[in-house]
């Protein structure tokens, strides 16, 4: 029968390592339990975001390269606004500079003169040596042309340095949509395209505030300082894969794409086919074949939709605003100092502006646009009224103020950064760079006429008429839109090709590696459907 008393001990010692087991089992469990939660935890902390769950998106390099691009927009910014200036150049008396009316008027259109000739050969030189190329090289000269705009002695020296920022920001203003929406994900275009009118704005509003604390020639060399390091900045941005692919150079294409998306991203198969099937189907190549291209319905059509865009844009009179700030509130009575009536605007709009950035991918562009449009021809409509009857209305003077406001916010929220990205998203391949062209020309000659005859009109109709034409304008683009626009949220730019294509043509992808058609396995069973 044995000792029951080392029977005994036995079973407990059998029973205890038992025990011992399960809770050494049990704690292996929890542990390697939570090491897997803590790995998915860092995981999800580290990776900025994923497209799935096998393929990682890195935004960081995307986000990066828009900064940088979109903040040479900062030129556009200073350029616009550096009008502000000009009654503190009128009024000083330590300089030899004799400023008329009349040189007001051609310092503020130039920018539309030079942008007219500009633009005729910008989208030539762009595709001839890549745009991100031409961003680099045009920034270096600009802090030069500034300094030569604030220390000038001679009326003519102040001419040729408005004229020379003019170019530039003519350039700038060119290729920076067509570049940005071909370096960027159809997720992120949206929000990253709306950096550059961001960057626009906040130069408008730092001339602005400068210009009511420092003199002029401080102002006009401040507007140099950040140029010099975005030369450098620009030289770490890939060249565009799109113009890459065009000039068959398929490996920095490729190695461009790796930077942009992360080393985890198998581009060879994902995008880069996408990218040359759509330029093998649609080649881009001189200019005289693209002004072929532009017969092709689903071309032309994109682009007179952009171009009715624009001119409308531009007569509707935002320009006029921004560049005639302080001349307009000094004529409207309103209560306020003018140049805090101009600070103000420039707060707005670039609030306005950061807004944005989040709606066009939540919202889409349609109803952004058409609802800015809309917004910005009650303000102005009722604003112009109030100017008009203000001996009625008495003591409103905040009306027209406000209804400014109003209207600089709705450009802020929709009709400022959304043409702009349309541009690179709406023009097919074929025709993008010299698309390109003739949109930022005809924005440059509306920006001239509006910048010239703003003066002669405020004579002619007064601040109030002014406002109820461009108010009437608003509303015609508003119709436009209403009938014409489509949506193109989180479309890519393959997809787009044919927005306006009635019968678009089914594209097989190419596999860069092997030159060969990538087929998907789609297995027929019509036989199991009958029953």
């Amino acid at each position: 029968m044995g000792d029951p008393t080392k029977r005994e001990t036995e079973c407990w010692s059998s029973t205890a390592r038992q025990v011992q087991s399960f809770a050494s089992d049990g704690v292996k469990l929890h542990i390697e339990m939570r090491n897997i939660y803590i790995g998915h935890y860092i995981q999800n902390y580290c990776n900025i975001a994923f497209m799935s769950e096998q393929k990682v998106t890195f935004l960081f390099p995307q986000v990066f390269c828009g900064v940088v691009v979109s903040a040479a927009m900062l030129e556009v910014g200073a350029v616009v606004a550096w009008p502000v200036v000009l009654p503190g150049l009128q009024r000083d008396n330590d300089t030899s500079l004799v400023v008329t009316d009349d040189d007001v008027k051609w310092l503020v259109s130039s920018t539309g003169i030079v942008g007219m000739f500009t633009n005729l050969f910008a989208g030539s030189i762009m595709e001839l040596i890549g745009p991100r190329l031409l961003l680099t090289i045009v920034l270096l000269p600009s802090t030069v042309s500034w300094l030569l705009q604030a220390l000038t002695p001679s009326l003519t020296l102040l001419y040729v340095g408005r004229i020379s920022v003019s170019l530039i920001a003519s350039f700038i203003t060119t290729l920076t949509s067509p570049l940005m929406a071909e370096l960027f994900e159809p997720r992120l275009r949206g929000r990253l395209c709306s950096l550059p009118e961001i960057f626009v704005s906040a130069g408008l509003l730092a001339v602005y505030v400068l210009a009511h604390n420092l003199s002029w020639q401080v102002v006009t060399c401040l507007c140099a300082a950040p140029l010099l390091p975005l030369f450098f900045l620009t030289m770490l941005v890939p060249e565009s894969p799109f113009w890459l692919v065009r000039h068959g150079r398929l490996q920095e294409a490729e190695a461009a794409l790796h930077t942009l998306r992360g080393f985890k991203r198998s581009v060879r198969t994902e995008e880069l086919p996408n990218i040359r099937n759509s330029i093998q189907e649609y080649p881009q190549t001189t200019i005289f074949e693209q002004m072929k291209q532009l017969g092709v319905v689903h071309h032309y059509r994109p682009l007179a939709l952009l171009l009715g865009i624009f001119i409308l844009r531009e007569l509707g009179g935002q320009y006029a605003v921004f560049s005639y700030t302080l001349y307009l509130f000094n004529r409207t009575g309103v209560g306020l100092d003018s140049y805090t009536c101009t600070v103000l605007v420039g707060v707005v709009r670039l609030v306005s502006t950061i807004i944005s950035t989040s709606l066009l991918d939540r919202v889409g562009r349609r109803p952004c646009l058409i609802g800015a449009c809309l917004t910005c021809a009650i303000a102005a409509g009722v604003g112009g009224t109030f100017v008009l009857l203000e001996e009625v209305a008495g003591s409103a003077t905040w009306v027209p103020l406000a209804s400014v406001l109003v209207f600089v916010s709705a450009y802020g929220l929709g009709i400022g950064p959304v043409p702009w990205v349309l541009l690179g998203e709406l023009l097919p391949t074929p025709v993008r760079s010299l698309g390109a062209s003739i949109c930022t020309f005809s924005y440059a000659v509306m920006q001239f006429a509006v910048g010239y005859v703003f003066p002669e009109l405020l004579l002619a109709v007064g601040v109030g008429g002014a406002l109820l034409v461009f108010g009437a304008v608003k509303m015609i683009l508003t119709v436009v839109l209403w009938l014409f626009l489509p949506e193109t949220r989180g479309q890519s730019l393959h997809e787009l090709q044919d927005a306006f294509n009635p019968d678009p043509p089914d594209r097989p992808l190419v596999d860069v590696a092997t030159n060969h058609i990538i087929v998907d396995d789609v297995t027929s069973s019509t036989g199991e459907l009958e029953d």
